[in-house]
């Protein structure tokens, strides 16, 4: 499941065994498409996407549309605070509007590994919630350029 052309690309790139009608473009609807992968009893899972959605989902947002939640750069700022960065930084992440210049304030600070790889595990924890051992899950993170910066998995 992914959210759109770069990260259907991005996730075709990283799973080449697999057959082209295995990718589906979600778009900004999770839970549509996660309540059929429970109806229709698919066992494994994985969500490709990039920092925006990303942030959405895993401060529980079902609907993932720019219109309709804000992002939560407070959860970013958290993130970026279990990683010792600095206060002010986070402060900065807090008041800003995009999850993207967190991201980019990561990657500045060497830390865009890291920092993705915590917010996939946040992502697998919050639909680990939401979807109680329905389903094995993979997140895959990239960059705005297509490349892998992380990935996370759980049993939900």
């Amino acid at each position: 499941l992914t959210t759109g052309g770069r990260t259907e690309k991005f996730v075709m790139q990283e799973l080449p065994h697999l057959a082209q009608a295995c990718f589906v473009q979600m778009g900004d609807f999770l839970r549509y498409a996660l309540d059929t992968v429970v109806a229709e009893k698919i066992p494994h899972v994985v969500i490709g996407g990039m920092v925006g959605k990303l942030t959405k989902m895993a401060q529980g947002e079902t609907i993932t549309h720019a219109g309709r939640a804000e992002v939560d750069t407070d959860l970013l700022a958290d993130i970026a605070a279990e990683l010792g960065v600095a206060e002010e930084v986070c402060s900065e992440i807090r008041a800003a509007e995009t999850a993207r210049y967190a991201s980019e304030r990561m990657a500045a600070l060497g830390l865009s590994g890291a920092f993705h790889q915590a917010l996939a595990e946040r992502v697998v924890t919050t639909l680990a919630a939401r979807y109680p051992r329905q389903f094995t899950l993979q997140v895959l993170v990239c960059d705005f350029d297509g490349k892998k910066i992380a990935a996370a998995e759980g049993n939900l």
